[in-house]
Parts: C-alpha cells; structure tokens; sequence
C-alpha cells in the first residue's frame, strides 16, 4: 500500500520525538529490571551456597556441655546431624579489629574457600572475605591474631555469616573491624583451650523439633536457641533479595506506569496533530480499520525500541549493578542476568499499551465528522480562550496562561515529567537522610548511657559503677525473638518514657519498645503470649504501655517481675549499663553498645549502599530530561503556527522562547513539590514495611537540604530540555506555517 510510504519518512520527520519517547521507556524500565534480577539472583545464589555448604536449620548453646559420644545418640534418636563447634573471640591489643576464631567444621556449615588456599600449617589461617577485600588483604599477607602473626593462606565464605555481624543483635553488617579467622585444630587447641561451644543442627524429615529442644534442655539446659530463619546472619541473604523483588514492583507501578501514561497521552496529542491526512484518507476511501493499524504501528515503535534498548542497557548492567546491591553481605559469587520472559515482557507491555492509546486516538477521531478533521478542527476546543479578555496584564502573561489552561493534556503530561524526576531524586536523597536520622535519635531513645555492657556471665548483686539489667531471649509460637529485659525500680540510665509522656511504672506493669509493638501488632491494653526458646513453656503477660525506642525489640519490666519469668534470682543481672568506659575483662563480655553504635552502623551501610543511591538519583535526572524533551518538543510542534504568526508580528527568538517553553515554569515548583511529598511518603512506606527485616523502625526524614538539592537538580535537568529545544522555535519556518493554516 501507498500509505505505508509513510512511515519512513514520518519518523524520519518526527526522529526527536521518537528517540525520546523511547529513551523514556527504557530509563523507566530498567530500574525495574535492575532491582528484579538482582533479586533474583541473590535468592538464586542463596538456595546454591546453603546447599552447597550445609547450612544448619538452628544453633543452640548450653550451660552444660554436651559429651560428643552423646552427639552421636542424639543424632539417631531424633533423626537429625549435629555437631559441635568451637570458637574464640579475640579482641587483638593494640589493634583496632576483633576477630572470631574457628576450627573448619566438617557436616554443617562448611566453609568455601573463594580466593587462595586452605591452610597447610599452624602458622597459617584463612580470614573471612569481605575483611579481606575491605582492607586489601591478599594472600601471603601476615595479620596479628592473639598476639602471634600468622600468614593468611586464603580468603572464605561461610553460610551462616554470608551477612557479617558480630552479634545478632546487631542491625548492620561490619567489615570493618570484625572478622573471622579459621586455624588448625591443634593451635586452636593450644591457644583457646576451654573455648566456647555451640552445637549446630540440620533436621531430618522426621526429626520432632520440639521434643529434641525439651530433651536437650532438660539434660544440658539450654542457654540459647535460634533457628535459621530467625538468625540475621542467614535470613538477610533472603530479606535483601524479597526487598529488591519488592522494590522492582513497585518500580515497576511508581515508574513505567506513570511512564507510559505520559507516552500514550502524547501518541495521543501525536495522532491528534495528524487529524487533516487522517480526514483526507478517510476522505479518499480508507477503510477505519487501515487507518487504526497504520497510526498504531507508529505508536509501537517507543515500546519496542524502548524495551530492546533496555534489555541490551541491562544485560551490559547486570553484573555491575547486581554486584552493588550485594554491598550488604560478603563478596559472594553470585552471577545476575535478565530472564528472557522479564525482558520480552518488558518489551510487549508497553509496546500493547501504546498501541491500544493510538488505536483509541484514531477510533474517536473517525467519529467526528470529516469536513472538521479536514480542516484542522477536531478535539481542538478552546477552553480557555476568553481567560483574561479583560486583564491588563502583558500579552505574553496571558498568552502563557491560556496555553497552560486550554490544554489540560498537555500541562499534566509536563507535570508529570517534573514529578518524576523530582521523586527519584527525593526518594534517594530521602533515604540517605532517614537512615542519619537512626544514627543521630537512636541513642536518645536508648536512655542516657554511653556504654552497655552485654556479659556472657550471671552475676548477683549490684555491679560497682553502673546500673544491672537482666536480659534474656524469648520467642512467639513463630520464632520470632524479643529480648525481657529487667530493670531496677530507680533506674536512670536506661530510657524509661512512654509515648504518653509519663515514666513506666515497671514495679507493676510490663512494657515493650515501638519496634517490639511494631513487629508483634501489639497496643497498650493487649496481652502478649511468648515462650522459653529452652522448655518452650508460654507466658503471658498484659501490655501496660509502649515505649518510644525504635531500635531495639524489647519487653521490660522490674528485675524481679522479670525473674519470675526466666527462672533466675532477682538479684541475678547479665549486662550492665554505663555512663563511662567500664575495665571489665573482655573474656566475660559478649557485645558492647555504645553512644556511636547506631551511627557507625548507619555509615557503614550508607558507604555500601551509596553506589546504588547515587546511581538511582542519575536516572531520575535522566528521566526528568527526557520527560520533558519529549513533552515540550511535542508543544513546539503542536505551536508551530502561533510561532509563525508570533515571528510575523515582529517577535524575535527571545519573546518566542519565553511565550511558548518559559510558559512551563508555572508547573515546576508545584511539581517538584508533589515528588518530594510523594517521595517522602514512599520512604515512610519503606520504612514501615521492612520493620521486620531491618529490625528497627526507620524515621522517615528529608532535610531541607536535601530537598534544595533535589530541587536544583530537576531544575538543571529541566532547562537543559528547555535548551536543546530552543533551536527547533529558531528554526520554525514562519511561510509553511501559515501557508499550512491558510490551506
């Protein structure tokens, strides 16, 4: 057919709007495949690495250690592997690093050795990978460990602290000065002689959890119990990959759907401006059905060039990106690529999407009458032409107004881009901020303490300096821990407010922290069913009130109200809190809180993350800019014969240019406003629905700063498409034009 002429030289005249549109998809696009095979392949590399290397199902402690001829019964009458495993945590003297020390295990979390080799003799050791790569330590290479050097032989990945946190209670990972080391069996044993056991576990099909739990602790009391899915360490492997998965959906809605509505509005405004050949081949004898499918091919190309480029942009991508948002665990191997459905899908959407908008467009414009088409004047309503008729102001104030005004389409399309733009931006910027915010409120919340003091000891009484707490791990009927905390009735160093604004009265009442309501559904006045991780036997208590501390899940109550629940005496205490340093010795202290934690776990994961955010605001710029190219181009075109008759009138360039393009600067300040605002509730969304994950409620923050800066970077991005459209009104040949309105 004649009419399929056409098609080369319309996109050849229309190539601008075209590449645009298509580079608008594609940016849209990717961060959602981005965010999804990442996803994908850490939960991928996840089910391998566990497999692989046999990751244990729990791991319990006791306060009497279990005879390994006693293993092995256990073993057979419960039908599950267990073994026992040793280890040493060193604070090394003079140096500002702490290291785990290990003896390789041979059944259940096994290591693997990912650079290197195994080591050969007493003198040398392997060291946890991301250590490693965090300081630059290569093989050869000698550390400090107890006091003795020896050569690192190699670097290795190990199951169960894939996510590297010194103690469970921990919220983020550290590389930084924390590390773990593996050494021979005989220098383990010369060296840490009396270490510390625990026993690792991998259940059978028919293994009764329960009853292996109550006979361990009723010949060996257990002193601590946690099941895989419970322990950091190895549930953030899975947590990080379902937050990317979550995260890509809701690109995927929040991106490409607001994306293509803005591209389907403009195909329409597209076949709109065609309406006179569309009239004149109606005229001639085309069928409606022709004309539907000639105009909706031309609508496909932006789905189908947008989702093509996309898909080669991400396989280029794939491993670099992937690799960032593997900055939270140990250098795992894992290996990222596009799924072929996801990217076919990708290209089919919105390809469909376009397609059926440019299929509508032409259908409603058939049904106007065709001496209207013809003649230009189809769906060309002027809404907003007597606006102003009796105001003095300026021409160019009125003519703004009324193109704003008398065409709706057109002004929420550019909107649109600037909300865009300015929501990416924010989000990211919103993010950073929120995640200050924990390192500057969390120890307010805390109390006035600088120092607490975990010890992996009881001790009765009262400690010479500090307040005495006891502490001690329960968990509800689906393994979810919380820490029964007991204080003394005068406390003043522990945080003791409740959101009502009076102090808990913990003589008589019991009381949980935010994120402990948070993560349980819990409200003053409920009561709350938990159980011993040891006998598994269930208490219930009434919630007398919460309060505000969104970083550690806890359930307080008096030392003596405590004890009647975990079975000690109510003058037995196991941590210990500080206004200063305390000389404690090191061997009877298992994790130390201080003033700083929170924020040096903040920076920590901000300096790991930040590739990933900066990179997420670069594309919201990027799509800022090629919104609004594609939009305002789209306005210029649509102005072609305002412009002529503006030039013929004397206009020059400059007045052109701020009649026509400058007229948008109504919608960028409340565009930009509306993504901040949406941003900033996209962060509050975040921050409540990864409560359970991130193991602390993150305050929803953007700085006025930050919202400056976003400001200023969708501005920038918004006059540099306002710049390269500047030569298109330039160029507007003003004889055509108005030869095109006489005809």
């Amino acid at each position: 057919m004649k009419l399929n002429k056409r098609y080369k030289r319309s996109i050849r005249q229309d190539l601008p709007f075209y590449i645009s549109a298509s580079a608008l998809t594609m940016f849209a696009l990717l961060m959602f495949y981005l965010f999804y095979m990442s996803g994908v392949g850490i939960a991928a590399y996840g089910d391998e690495f566990f497999d692989r290397n046999k990751l244990e199902d729990a791991s319990l402690s006791t306060y009497i250690e279990i005879p390994d001829k006693e293993i092995s019964k256990i073993e057979d009458k419960y039908s599950l592997t267990m073994e026992k495993e040793r280890y040493a945590t060193v604070d090394e003297d003079g140096e500002d690093y702490k290291t785990r020390v290990f003896v390789r295990n041979k059944k259940i979390d096994k290591c693997e050795i990912i650079r290197g080799e195994d080591i050969k003799s007493d003198d040398e050791v392997l060291i946890s990978a991301g250590y490693a790569k965090a300081q630059g330590i290569d093989p050869g290479d000698r550390i400090k460990i107890d006091g003795r050097k020896y050569t690192v032989s190699g670097m290795f990945l190990r199951p169960d602290y894939l996510y590297m946190l010194e103690n469970l209670t921990d919220d983020y990972k550290n590389i930084s000065t924390f590390f773990l080391t593996y050494m021979t069996k005989d220098e383990f044993g010369r060296r840490f002689d009396g270490a510390k056991a625990e026993y690792k576990v991998i259940y059978g099909k028919d293994t009764d959890t329960k009853a292996f739990r109550k006979y361990v602790n009723k010949h060996y009391f257990v002193s601590n119990y946690i099941a895989a899915e419970e322990n950091t360490r190895i549930s953030f492997v899975y947590d990080q990959a379902k937050m990317f998965l979550l995260m890509s959906w809701v690109m995927l809605v929040v991106l490409p759907f607001i994306t293509v509505a803005l591209i389907s509005i403009l195909i329409g405004r597209k076949v709109r401006s065609e309406q006179k050949i569309i009239g004149t081949l109606s005229a001639m004898g085309y069928e409606r059905s022709k004309l539907m499918k000639h105009y909706s091919l031309f609508a496909v190309i932006p789905g189908v060039l947008g989702g093509v480029l996309t898909t080669v942009a991400t396989k280029a991508l794939a491993q670099p990106f992937g690799e960032l948002c593997l900055a939270d665990y140990e250098p795992m191997q894992a290996k990222f690529s596009l799924p072929i459905w996801i990217a076919l899908v990708g290209i089919a959407v919105p390809s469909l999407i376009y397609w059926i908008s440019a299929m509508l467009r032409v259908r409603k414009l058939l049904r106007r009458d065709t001496v209207d088409l013809l003649a230009g004047r189809a769906g060309k309503e002027n809404r907003a032409g007597k606006l102003l008729v009796k105001s003095k102001a300026k021409v160019r104030t009125k003519y703004k107004v009324r193109t704003l005004a008398g065409n709706p389409g057109r002004s929420s399309v550019v909107f649109l881009g600037i909300f865009l733009g300015a929501m990416i931006v924010s989000f990211a910027f919103s993010f950073i901020d929120s995640v200050n915010a924990v390192g500057d409120q969390a120890h307010g919340e805390f109390g006035s303490f600088k120092y607490e003091y975990i010890l992996s000891e009881l001790r009765e009484g009262a400690p010479k300096h500090g307040e005495a707490v006891s502490v001690m791990t329960f968990e509800d009927k689906d393994q979810q821990r919380v820490q029964l905390m007991g204080l003394d009735k005068d406390a003043e160093l522990w945080n003791l407010k409740t959101l009502d604004g009076k102090r808990a009265d913990i003589e008589n009442g019991w009381y949980v922290s935010t994120l402990c309501a948070e993560i349980f559904g819990l409200e003053k006045g409920d009561e709350f069913t938990f159980r011993d991780i040891a006998t598994l036997e269930k208490h219930k208590v009434k919630i007398d009130g919460i309060i505000k501390n969104g970083y550690q899940n806890y359930l307080v109550s008096s030392r003596a109200k405590a004890a009647k629940i975990t079975g000690l005496d109510k003058r037995q205490y196991n941590a210990i809190l500080s206004d200063k340093k305390l000389d404690l010795d090191s061997s009877v202290v298992a994790e130390t809180i201080t003033d700083k934690t929170y924020k040096n776990l903040m920076n920590n994961m901000l300096d790991a993350m930040g590739s990933m955010i900066y990179a997420m605001m670069i594309i919201g710029v990027l799509i800022c800019i090629a919104a609004l190219y594609v939009t305002v181009n789209m306005m210029i075109s649509e102005s072609t014969h305002n412009i002529s008759m503006l030039k013929v009138l004397g206009y020059d360039d400059r007045r052109i240019n701020d009649m026509v393009i400058n007229a948008n600067h109504l919608l960028l300040i409340p565009g930009i406003v509306a993504g901040e605002l949406f941003a900033y509730g996209l962060m509050a969304w975040y921050a409540k629905e990864f409560v359970n994950i991130e193991q602390l409620i993150i305050p929803a923050t953007l700085e006025p700063k930050s919202a400056v800066i976003t400001a200023a970077m969708v501005a920038a991005g918004y006059f540099i498409s306002l710049g390269l459209l500047r030569r298109k009104v330039a160029k507007t040949d003003m004889i055509e034009a108005l030869k095109d309105g006489r005809e």
